[in-house]
């Protein structure tokens, strides 16, 4: 115990006595760690050649090929002619993965003075010959597809109605490995050919057909919706092509309840209005007492309509009755149909009929094709002698295929493309050549597909 408390006596004066002193604590000198300065250093293809060739041939030969690399034909004076394998190997010397623990390395800077005069000649190389890549070719997407017939025609369409849905790769629908090609595909872009084709020019002897526009339960009935005249509610308006001059009809469905009557039945004095163009051609006063077990069911037409041809603004629109809020003992369902039982007795809550489906029908008696605006673009000239029909045909093709090609017309694509003019024409005169032509541009692989060729 003696032993050790005059050791603790000696050891407390010693630091009072060193306390007491002004001593000059300096921080311990270190040896500068050498930074390694990539600009004053000049390797040459050689000297990187003999490093590859000793600290990494060894292991990524033919032979052993670790890594599933072999470097056994790199030519380290022109990376660029393996610039993937130049590229996999600067960024293993920049992690410093390579040469793996364990195994002999060069001394020094070496490697990354390696990796600087790869990096150096790829991009030198890159300058002189730029490459940004390329594909082989890539389909038109439905969106893609609508906005070049649109360019190329003037004419607006619905794509969902001609391609089946885009298969999509990262939730993008324009990535060219995910846009497989099937014979149902190919098929539906060749009807869509011919479809828009006819719209584009028109039909003069066009037989009656249907088209059917679909308004989801979850739409809104309550307010005016795009495209209707003011005044209305609900409803549904479209941009539809009509294919050629004649009389068409407007049928209509509603919605009804679970037990088969009409949705809404408890409002009284309920219309619906059918206009072109803004301009009403047929009112409509609702059967509220109509169900599906009558012999037309919940659905209700219009007497015969005279409509010219081209793109118009059809709307079918219930007449608004009320404005403001509404003073429900429940509040009102402003874009479902939830709760179609609502629609049976209307208690505490205000219901309203809901247009389903409109559906235009003809024409029932084609009388011509009046001037459309993509009629107005296509026809830049027109025959006024049978001789002149071929030359203004041609010129109709020089104005059109290029842009629906996104390229210059070489002799074979015009030769091709007068040749299905020469097709229609012989069956029915210069406007179906001019059709039939316009129908291949639109089923060609080179509007289909964008072609893109590497860079020269």
């Amino acid at each position: 115990m003696k032993t050790i408390s005059v050791t603790l006596a000696g050891a407390g004066a010693m630091l009072l006595f060193f306390g007491a002193q002004d001593v000059d604590l300096k921080p311990i000198a270190h040896a500068a760690v050498p930074t390694f300065d990539e600009s004053v250093i000049v390797w040459t293809p050689e000297a990187d050649q003999e490093i590859i060739d000793q600290y990494c041939v060894r292991c990524h030969s033919d032979r052993r090929l670790r890594g599933n690399l072999s470097l056994e034909g790199f030519n380290a004076a022109e990376p660029h002619l393996q610039g993937d394998v130049a590229e996999k190997i600067v960024l293993k010397l920049r992690a410093g993965m390579m040469p793996p623990p364990g195994v002999s390395r060069p001394a020094g800077d070496s490697l990354q003075a390696l990796a600087s005069s790869l990096e150096e000649r790829l991009d030198e190389e890159a300058e002189r010959n730029p490459n940004p890549g390329g594909r082989t070719f890539q389909r038109l997407n439905q969106s893609e597809y609508a906005r070049s017939v649109r360019d190329l025609l003037g004419l607006e369409i619905d794509p969902s109605g001609f391609l089946p849905l885009d298969t999509k790769s990262a939730n993008f629908d324009n990535i060219a490995d995910a846009q497989m090609i099937s014979a149902t595909l190919l098929d539906s872009y060749l009807n869509a050919a011919a479809t828009i084709a006819r719209l584009a020019v028109g039909d003069p002897e066009a037989a009656p057909s249907s088209s059917t526009y679909t308004n989801p339960g979850y739409a809104s009935q309550w307010e005016r919706v795009d495209g209707a005249p003011y005044g209305t509610r609900g409803g549904i308006s479209v941009v539809h092509n009509f294919v050629s001059d004649g009389q068409y009809e407007f049928r209509l469905a509603f919605e009804h309840t679970t037990t088969g009557g009409y949705f809404g039945g408890v409002t009284r004095g309920e219309q619906i209005e059918v206009s072109i163009d803004g301009k009403r051609v047929q009112l409509l006063e609702m059967d509220r007492w109509m169900s599906v077990a009558d012999p037309n069911g919940v659905n209700m037409r219009t007497e015969p309509v005279f409509v010219r041809a081209g793109p118009h603004r059809v709307t079918a629109a219930f007449l608004k009755q009320t404005e403001g809020p509404v003073q429900d003992v429940l509040s009102p369902h402003d874009w479902s149909l939830s709760d179609r039982q609502i629609g049976v007795s209307g208690y505490g809550i205000t219901s309203l009929a809901h247009l389903k489906d409109l559906v235009v029908a003809g024409p029932t008696s084609a009388t011509g094709v009046s001037e459309t605006p993509s009629r107005k673009r296509i026809f830049t000239c027109r025959p006024t002698k049978l001789e002149e029909a071929a030359d203004c045909a041609a010129e109709i093709i020089e104005a059109l295929a290029p842009r629906a090609f996104r390229r210059a017309l070489t002799d074979d694509d015009r030769s091709a493309l007068l040749g299905f003019y020469a097709l229609g024409e012989e069956e029915g005169g210069f406007e179906v050549g001019v059709r039939t032509a316009i129908e291949a541009m639109l089923a060609s692989p080179d509007f289909v597909f964008r072609m893109e060729e590497a860079p020269s």
